[in-house]
């Protein structure tokens, strides 16, 4: 069973928070019913785990207040303490689902938000993490200078307190992804080995596929597809890993990168394994991607799949999957130019450069 996003259950503990200010008795009841037992399902997320029992103190508050009912904890300065963090978290959460659901402008506008109660929280592992979590969301959207910038901030503070160890390698894992995409793979490959030995010291193997899928991604960006290759067969083995959302991921590059070296049946394998996952699991995003791929490499590129790769491209648009269009605008124009059909090919990288452009136009917290 996969996993629920910590972002879906923050969505409903914003809800939540939203009936107990509003004091809706019953609707706090009914979501509290509601998303308790969903946390035990849920991937693990400390900050979620702290807002939710923010979020249950202040709706013993309201049963005491509203229906009488007993409450062994009434401390009023306490309450007034977590104010702002109950705010703060509020819009952190608000950004982090909108996030999750690729809609980005308001996602940075409610980080925004977030960062104006920052100040007022005094633990510095919060702050840390609101770092990374913008920090990952620019890296998403290809601005890494300024994903770099808040993800350092994240590093300093996970270096200085010994007990977040995994935060550290994930802040590391962001870090080695923009250093990749910027081509600065000596960099990039340097933050990985230090999370791997980081990781190897926590004995998380379901991590450690994460990180062997960053490796893979490290060697496709710096042309080395067949390390890329061993790397992410090696991740897919982790039988954990490969039944999590994580798979499509791992399977689609591994795909493109078998694709890319020429090793047609092998990839034409893993194309035939995933569609069956598909049928299943259903995954819109990750059809529509090994799909292009299918188009342009196993059907030979010709004319006749432009407008399928275009449909394709316009399926993963409606999920604002920008840096995916991007990328695959970029591999049909290569593939195009390669077999000499020239208005295709200027298509594809003319949807590249306009998706480069919009978002260049996104606005930076």
């Amino acid at each position: 069973m996969n996993k629920i996003a910590p972002a879906e259950i923050a969505s409903m503990l914003n809800d939540w928070y939203l009936a107990i200010k509003k004091h809706e008795v019953e609707e706090s009841s009914r979501l509290f019913e509601e998303v308790k037992p969903l946390l035990d399902d849920m991937e693990e997320d400390q900050e979620v785990l702290a807002y939710f029992s923010l979020l249950e103190l202040r709706h013993k508050v309201l049963l005491h207040e509203a229906r009488g009912q007993g409450f062994q904890h009434e401390e009023p300065s306490h309450m007034n303490a977590t104010s702002d963090m109950l705010k703060y978290y509020f819009f952190l959460f608000e950004g982090m689902y909108e996030a999750y659901k690729n809609n980005y402008d308001i996602a940075i506008g409610l980080y925004k938000d977030a960062e104006q109660y920052l100040d007022n929280i005094p633990d510095p592992i919060e702050k840390a993490e609101f770092h990374l979590k913008v920090g990952k969301l620019y890296y998403k959207l290809g601005q890494n200078i300024v994903s770099l910038n808040h993800t350092r901030q994240a590093v300093k503070t996970f270096r200085e307190e010994t007990d977040y160890k995994k935060k550290l390698a994930s802040a590391l894992i962001t870090m080695s992804g923009n250093f990749t995409e910027m081509s600065q793979f000596e960099e990039a490959e340097a933050y990985l080995d230090e999370a791997i030995r980081i990781t190897s010291e926590l004995e998380d193997h379901f991590f450690e596929a994460q990180l062997l899928h960053n490796f893979g991604l490290l060697h496709a960006q710096s042309g080395k597809s067949e390390e890329a290759v061993s790397k992410l067969e090696e991740a897919l083995r982790n039988e954990e890993y490969a039944r999590s959302a994580y798979y499509y991921h791992s399977a689609y590059l591994l795909i493109r990168e078998l694709f890319k070296i020429k090793k047609k049946e092998q990839a034409l394998s893993y194309y035939q394994d995933v569609k069956e996952k598909l049928v299943a699991e259903p995954n819109r995003i990750c059809e529509a991607k090994i799909d292009i791929l299918y188009a342009i490499y196993a059907e030979g590129g010709h004319a006749e799949t432009f407008h399928l790769c275009k449909q394709h491209m316009a399926d993963l648009l409606s999920e604002k999957e920008y840096d995916s269009v991007r990328e695959l605008s970029i591999l049909a124009g290569e593939r195009y130019r390669e077999l000499e059909l020239y208005k295709e090919a200027a298509h594809f990288f003319y949807e590249a450069l306009q998706i480069e452009e919009l978002i260049k136009r996104t606005e930076v917290i």
